[in-house]
């Protein structure tokens, strides 16, 4: 993360995919910002025709919910679709390769090993104060109260509810450039709770205020592997998540809350219900019989929290275009709801905030295929400090109080002041 610190905030994108594999994106030479869908075909068109340039951006919640919604676009605090070219991208894994041009990725190169080490800069404390909820728990509960009266005059089944968040710096934080309060926050989160799909990613040039976005996201939206499907179609795999436990504090009580969400009815219901939702937004563009999902969803833990997990996968017809599948999926029936476009209004009136991009997605377009988290667990952080939403899927039986206390759990790693 020393390089990110020593980022003045332009391009500067990390990828996280867990067990030392990732993305590194720097020098960006085309970017394309927009509050519309209308520029994908023209970024799609130029990944295609030179494959060994990288893309990272993100489209904002906002961006799907219109286009879900069939409504005028609206600005936000980001643009809603923000993707820039990277002419040289390094990827880590077992064996780390560059993807791009020669010399940029020479500059790429170079910058890292020339990156300040982070250790060197900082106080070796947590850079953010305490966390606070904006709503209060009468007021959280009271919209809990509402999406069950829209439950039993059958508008809608789930409605994914969620709060925001707020925790301003430290004041022996306050004077260093917000790269280095942005590397450090999003270093502390991967070495505590590392994440498949985290992601640090610097807000813009020319962006006023600046911000970087900090994600510790465990969800893929969707990813694409070229040529990997049955018939050497394209491979098309979601994984959303849909029942969460908090975590015990020792060994038995872990265990314990584990086996209660595994036996709960009520979160396997929850589950399966969002599973057919992304099943049937994957086919609208499958090939006929492919598309696969588990008759029940595995258990993943997590640092801070338990999650059931399915994999939903399908082979995309052929002619496929990133626009169309956009609109099939984006965005997540995890982080809506069923039906979705109903439930999108209900959000809507029930949040009264934009999310920005929490929930939204965070994107690469790679050599090779595609990816897309759900960017929950994600904030903004600004040289007023971070901002940061928590949510949940609400049935008719859902206990309030214990809905609270799950955005909660869900945001326990940046609740450290």
């Amino acid at each position: 993360m020393g390089l990110a610190a020593s980022d003045p905030g332009g391009a500067f994108a990390w990828l996280d995919g867990g067990e030392e594999r990732g993305w590194l994106g720097l020098e960006a030479d085309l970017g394309v910002a927009d509050d519309s869908m209308r520029s994908i075909e023209a970024i799609e068109a130029l990944w295609r025709a030179e494959p060994q340039f990288v893309w990272i951006g993100h489209l904002s919640y906002e961006l799907g919910a219109d286009l879900l919604l069939g409504r005028a676009p609206r600005a936000g605090r980001l643009p809603g679709l923000c993707l820039r070219r990277y002419r040289a991208a390094l990827e880590l894994g077992p064996t780390p390769r560059l993807h791009g041009e020669a010399r940029a990725g020479a500059r790429l190169m170079r910058r890292i090993d020339e990156a300040p080490v982070l250790e060197d800069m900082s106080p070796g404390t947590w850079p953010l104060g305490p966390l606070r909820a904006l709503w209060t728990a009468d007021e959280y509960r009271a919209r809990v109260a509402r999406v069950r009266e829209y439950i039993a005059a059958g508008e809608t089944y789930q409605v994914n509810l969620s709060q925001a968040f707020a925790a301003p710096w430290r004041p022996e934080w306050g004077a260093r450039p917000l790269a280095v309060r942005a590397a450090a926050v999003y270093a502390a989160l991967r070495g505590a709770t590392p994440a498949t799909m985290g992601a640090l990613l610097a807000g813009g040039e020319g962006l006023a205020p600046p911000l970087w976005v900090v994600s510790n996201s465990p969800e893929t939206l969707l990813a694409v592997e070229l040529g990997r499907g049955v018939g050497g179609g394209d491979l098309a795999r979601s994984w959303p998540i849909k029942g969460t436990r908090a975590r015990g504090g020792d060994p038995q009580a872990d265990a314990e809350a584990a086996a209660e969400l595994l036996a709960s009815e009520k979160d396997l219901a929850e589950h399966v219900m969002i599973v057919d939702l992304v099943r049937n937004d994957l086919g609208r563009l499958a090939i006929a019989g492919t598309v696969e999902a588990p008759r029940r969803p595995a258990l993943v833990s997590l640092p801070t929290v338990h999650h059931l997990v399915s994999e939903v996968r399908c082979t995309l017809r052929p002619g496929w275009g990133l626009a169309e599948l956009l609109a099939a999926v984006f965005p997540g029936g995890s982080i809506t709801g069923a039906p979705k476009r109903r439930t999108a209004q209900i959000i809507d009136d029930l949040e009264q905030r934009r999310r920005g991009l929490y929930c939204g997605a965070i994107v690469a377009l790679m050599p090779g295929g595609l990816r897309c988290s759900i960017p929950i667990r994600t904030g903004e952080l600004d040289e007023a400090g971070l901002a940061l939403q928590s949510g949940g899927g609400i049935v008719i039986d859902s206990d309030a109080e214990a809905e609270r206390q799950e955005t909660w759990a869900k945001v326990r790693a940046f609740d450290r002041g």
